[in-house]
């Protein structure tokens, strides 16, 4: 079946403000992981648009960070975000285009942390997709490295409102420009398949534009799988990591207490 994916990263400056506060939340949390592992080389997978990234570069450490993505509008934000900066930080960047169930680069072999954050093993649809992503990932960490999946927690109660049959639509968020230049409302719909575990999302963006009074109305649309925590967990066990520890939240509670599931998987030093 077709999915949908490329058009919600297409338009990758209202990406960036949707969720300017979501880094308020996961950012310190992969601030301090980079500091308790303490690496030398890093890779992002589905690096978006820098939201993390260049917060990580701006932070304690001097490793070098590859970012990875599908999408080329998301990877130009980025690397216009790049060149903003010193030349210092510039130059421990790199951003490559590129799928990360077959991406083969040439430091394989040689990361030591590879992490994929905020929901974005959730466009791994297929089985094979999955399984593809976590043996690539395995061949190009160094032993000992790190890989670090983040993802939410499925809340049954929310699924089973959208069981079958799309919920009903409602105001998700009212999001101010920075540079007061319009107002965006953000309405939501969700369909969930309980045969595919994927979520059908449609987005319905309003733009209310302060100085000339006109509106702007687009649609995005978002299938997302739906991982729940033994899946999770059984796809680093049967691509050979060992599970170092499973995190129920970005302030380090342990999982169970709290609505994400971040599994730390490690590589064997074999």
């Amino acid at each position: 079946m077709p999915y949908e994916m490329g058009e919600y990263y297409k338009r990758a400056n209202d990406y960036d403000l949707e969720y300017q506060g979501q880094s308020e939340q996961d950012v310190p949390f992969w601030k301090e992981l980079v500091m308790r592992y303490t690496p030398c080389h890093v890779l992002e997978l589905a690096c978006g648009s820098g939201r993390i990234g260049m917060e990580l570069l701006k932070g304690p450490g001097d490793f070098l960070l590859d970012g990875l993505d599908i999408e080329p509008e998301m990877l130009k934000a980025y690397l216009r975000k790049v060149s903003q900066e010193s030349p210092e930080i510039q130059q421990r960047v790199k951003l490559l285009e590129g799928d990360m169930c077959d991406y083969q680069l040439p430091s394989k072999g040689d990361y030591d942390l590879i992490f994929l954050p905020f929901n974005s093993i959730c466009h791994l649809y297929e089985l094979e997709q999955q399984l593809e992503t976590f043996r690539n990932t395995w061949e190009h960490l160094a032993p000992n490295g790190h890989f670090v999946v983040d993802t939410f927690l499925p809340d049954i109660d929310y699924l089973s409102d959208a069981l079958n049959r799309p919920s009903n639509v409602y105001l998700e968020d009212e999001i101010e420009d920075p540079d007061d230049e319009f107002t965006m409302l953000l309405y939501t719909s969700r369909k969930f398949d309980p045969y595919e575990q994927l979520q059908h999302i449609v987005w319905t963006h309003e733009k209310f534009f302060h100085e000339s009074g006109e509106n702007e109305r687009y649609l995005t649309k978002l299938d997302m799988h739906v991982f729940f925590p033994r899946e999770l967990q059984m796809l680093f066990l049967a691509t050979g990591f060992s599970i170092d520890a499973i995190y129920g939240s970005y302030d380090w509670k342990p999982f169970g207490r709290g609505t994400r599931q971040i599994v730390v998987g490690r590589k064997p030093n074999v």
